[in-house]
């Protein structure tokens, strides 16, 4: 015995669902990812913003550790969408990038989300 035509178009419709539903599982599993990363990254520059300040670190050592918890968090961040302005009691930095949500398989960017994020000094009394 044979499989009938519909038995076949209703396994092809599930296979099609199957599929549907692994694409929107990645893209929302990888958009929590991401967003969960910069969530630390924000925590984090806000805490060295802080560090920075109370101690009177150069512009370049802060930048330099966005950059290592960047990578670390596995975020596109390069040296140049990191600003860091003052020092001190007036220490300011401002961070921009992007992320791509890619589709799997074929690593093309359906979704690209920025990201900007503001941290300032606060002298603790």
């Amino acid at each position: 015995m044979g499989i009938s035509t519909s038995a076949q178009g209703k396994r092809l419709v599930l296979l099609l669902w199957i599929l549907v539903g692994f694409f929107y599982f990645y893209l929302s599993f990888d958009y929590i990812r991401v967003s969960r990363s910069d969530q630390s990254l924000a925590d984090y520059l806000q805490y060295v913003v802080q560090i920075a300040g109370t101690e009177q670190r150069p512009a370049r050592e802060v930048r330099a550790l966005i950059l290592i918890k960047a990578e670390e968090l596995e975020l596109p961040v390069q040296g140049e969408q990191i600003r860091v302005r003052g020092g001190g009691d007036t220490l300011n930095v401002i961070l921009n990038y992007h992320v791509d949500i890619e589709i799997p398989l074929l690593q093309r960017a359906v979704y690209s989300k920025e990201f900007e994020h503001t941290a300032k000094y606060r002298k603790i009394n």
